[in-house]
């Protein structure tokens, strides 16, 4: 008998915490994706003609990976992503490393207005006699802020590399790979 009131005392102090307890958000994880202008990222030496002979490098961005947990206090999800590359080391090219600068873009899904912008740049180191090489960034972290009127769904999130104007220019000409 004296089990059967310590389990109903258990069972009561359990159920008064989850009356007390806030109401937690839904956590919804925007779906990120690259822009397909900047998905690709291709350097000549510099100062001279473009061409196979001078091409350093021709980067592509493969894809995306990662997810989302609740942040602090609930009032923010923390998405965590990793951008995978893969580069093809040209003709002209003088060493073995290159640096492929990116970023990520929130905006709000409902004008497209940009709300925030996030550089990176990740190096890539091909191995004697290797001409393709694949990696990924280091993870990275934005914390997007919801509510009860701004949920995970509310944003859009778009990787690409950093393109000089030029280098859009090419992109856009050729279009996406």
């Amino acid at each position: 008998m004296r089990s059967g009131v310590v389990l109903a005392a258990v069972l009561t102090a359990l159920l008064a915490g989850c009356e007390s307890a806030p109401a937690r958000l839904p956590l919804a994880c925007p779906t990120p994706g690259l822009l397909a202008e900047g998905a690709d990222l291709t350097r000549y030496r510099p100062g001279e003609v473009r061409d196979l002979t001078t091409l350093e490098f021709d980067a592509r961005l493969a894809g995306l990976s990662g997810g989302c947990n609740a942040g602090r206090g609930d009032r923010s999800i923390d998405m965590r992503l990793v951008a995978n590359f893969t580069v093809d080391r040209g003709a002209g090219a003088e060493g073995r490393v290159f640096d492929l600068p990116w970023f990520v873009a929130v905006l709000d899904r409902r004008d497209d207005q940009v709300l925030s912008r996030h550089s990176f740049v990740d190096r890539i180191a091909f191995a004697r006699n290797e001409t393709r090489a694949s990696g990924e960034s280091e993870p990275v972290t934005i914390s997007l802020p919801v509510s009860e009127h701004r949920r995970g769904g509310d944003y859009r999130i778009l990787v690409s590399f950093e393109l000089s104007a030029e280098e859009l220019a090419l992109n856009r000409r050729r279009g996406p790979r």
